[in-house]
């Protein structure tokens, strides 16, 4: 419904919201990770056939970032501040992620000074998927 929007326009950018869960997943979550793949999927078939009508098409795959969503999951474990800590462990950053973070990176994709960026899924987690879970004491 937008894309003849959008083909009205010199340039557009699409700026889908994935999860770091389409490219790995979390026990218990297949169709959670199976739809968030289907959008990084979908976002590198937008760009490849819309790319010549000036349309880009980008994804965004958040890791934990803090919402009323993810304290309700730490609010629902019988230990909240076992679970806390082991969330800033698995950071390599030492934070977790704000919705402000996802933004910034959304309005870049947005902007002009991404113009060469096109059907790239640009995972946001702290470095979360690049820790390996080595145990150390």
């Amino acid at each position: 419904a937008a894309m003849p929007h959008l083909r009205k326009r010199p340039c557009a950018s699409i700026v889908n919201i994935g999860s770091i869960e389409g490219l790995a997943s979390n026990p218990g979550h297949p169709a959670y990770s199976a739809s968030k793949a289907g959008i990084h999927g979908f976002t590198a078939a937008v760009a490849v056939d819309h790319g010549h009508e000036g349309i880009r098409c980008n994804a965004i795959a958040p890791g934990w970032i803090n919402s009323d969503l993810s304290e309700a999951y730490i609010d629902s474990m019988a230990d909240r501040d076992r679970v806390r800590r082991e969330l800033l462990v698995m950071h390599p950053v030492g934070r977790l992620g704000q919705p402000t973070d996802v933004g910034n990176l959304a309005v870049w994709l947005a902007s002009d000074e991404s113009a060469f960026v096109t059907g790239q899924v640009y995972v946001i987690d702290g470095g979360r998927t690049k820790k390996l879970p080595l145990p150390v004491s």
